[in-house]
């Protein structure tokens, strides 16, 4: 894929995923998002916490825009097996529910991170999921004349790492399922 592409590509998930996330909080009411399927299941508010620590963890080790080469937009973007390998873990049915359900790591759990001592508030995890889009949107406006994928970004697990270029792929489609997760949740 040509990093142009690829960038298209990437804006496209970005708009689904800014449209999703609107959608859901302009129709939900406060009960709607404490709301869960089950007493062990995540509450909608804890499953967009988990988007804000997952993003979280890979936005904080994203490289400097200002400090990245310049590189020709018609160059065939290097994705890594890991990188590609985990965004294709994050893929939906096409009826929108999660294909594959993984354990998830203490970092990014909402309740482990509750215990820890981080509050749940929705204002605040609306708020920094936008903000989160906002960085996203930015490296992917680079992403045709920076070599995003010169750089690399640790995972959850420490000695997987992945491009910058794989992070922003990572990021879209592990929002969008939870996105979906989230909906599923509140018309359940």
């Amino acid at each position: 894929m040509k990093a142009q592409e690829a960038q298209a590509h990437l804006n496209q998930l970005w708009q689904k995923a800014q449209k999703q996330l609107e959608e859901l909080f302009y129709y939900s009411e406060e009960e709607d998002l404490k709301k869960r399927l089950d007493p062990k299941s995540w509450s909608v508010t804890e499953v967009l916490f988990h988007i804000n620590l997952l993003n979280e963890s890979y936005l904080k080790n994203m490289p400097n825009i200002e400090s990245l080469a310049d590189a020709d937009g018609n160059r065939s973007l290097k994705r890594s097996f890991v990188g590609r390998k985990l965004e294709k873990s994050m893929a939906l049915k096409p009826d929108g529910s999660i294909a594959k359900k993984y354990k998830t790591p203490s970092l990014s759990d909402p309740i482990a991170a509750q215990k820890r001592g981080h509050a749940a508030v929705e204002q605040v995890i609306f708020r920094e999921i936008v903000e989160d889009l906002k960085t996203i949107k930015q490296y992917i406006d680079i992403l045709d004349g920076k070599a995003l994928e010169k750089s690399k970004v640790p995972t959850l697990f420490p000695i997987l790492k992945v491009n910058a270029a794989d992070s922003l792929f990572i990021l879209l489609k592990h929002e969008l399922r939870h996105i979906a997760q989230a909906k599923r949740i509140m018309q359940g």
